[in-house]
Formats: C-alpha cells, sequence, structure tokens
C-alpha cells in the first residue's frame, strides 16, 4: 500500500487489528495503522525477513543445501539446514558476503497466495517444506 509513501520504517500494516503486508489492498473503511520496524511486530517482521535473505544466501553458496524452518524468535531468528557437511567458517563468510549483497539489492518481498499443486510443484526439491 501507498499509504505511508516513502516512510521506509514502516515495514507492515496493522488493518482492522490484524497485521497485513504493506502489498495487500485495503479494504475501504478499514482501520490502518503503520507498524516500525522499531516495534515489537515489525522487529519480528525484519527478523522473519532476514531468516529469508538468509536461506537464499546458503542455497546460493551450496545449492545442495535443503531448507528446514527459519522461524523469528525472541532475540534474532534462526534457520535448520540440511547440509552434507557442516558450514566451516569460511561458508559462514562466503554466506554473509552473498546475504549483504542480497540486501544492497533491494530486493522486494511478495508473498503469493498458491494453490497446493503450485506449491508442491514450487517447493518439490524441498522435501522438509511439504
Amino acid at each position: 500500500t501507498d499509504l505511508f509513501g516513502d516512510r521506509r520504517d514502516v515495514v507492515v500494516v496493522r488493518v482492522d487489528g490484524e497485521l497485513k503486508d504493506l502489498a495487500l489492498p485495503l479494504p475501504a473503511g478499514a482501520v490502518v495503522e503503520a507498524v516500525t520496524i522499531d516495534s515489537p511486530d515489525g522487529l519480528s517482521v525484519l527478523r522473519h525477513s532476514a531468516a529469508h535473505v538468509l536461506a537464499q544466501a546458503v542455497q546460493e553458496v551450496n545449492p545442495q543445501a535443503r531448507l528446514g524452518i527459519g522461524p523469528p524468535i525472541t532475540d534474532g531468528f534462526y534457520y535448520d539446514f540440511d547440509v552434507e557437511t557442516p558450514f566451516t567458517p569460511e561458508d559462514l563468510k562466503a554466506i554473509e558476503k552473498v546475504m549483504n549483497r542480497i540486501v544492497k539489492e533491494g530486493q522486494t518481498f511478495r508473498r503469493w497466495d498458491v494453490t497446493e499443486a503450485q506449491a508442491r510443484e514450487e517447493l518439490a526439491a524441498e522435501p522438509y517444506k511439504l
């Protein structure tokens, strides 16, 4: 939604009391509140997004890595990966470098609603996601 214009501190909105991403159309007459990155809900969104960036970076560095779960937690986030060999310090440096590049590229997160069949096709190589 363009309701908050160029306010980069707004990461999600609360629509009639429920968190919604910024790409969703707003229903007429809805009560809309900005949720900023420094709020508890905003930090949770940031951590969730960081987990996605980590997953993308890991799979770029190690295309054979399979994704487990990657939730935000109270003080950060984590991600489980199924890899043949444990990550080395060199792997972690490479992953961090790719994460920094991804963030600098300014990739946009988009939510997609898909059917179960579409999800199965999209995630066929990710057995832990199905």
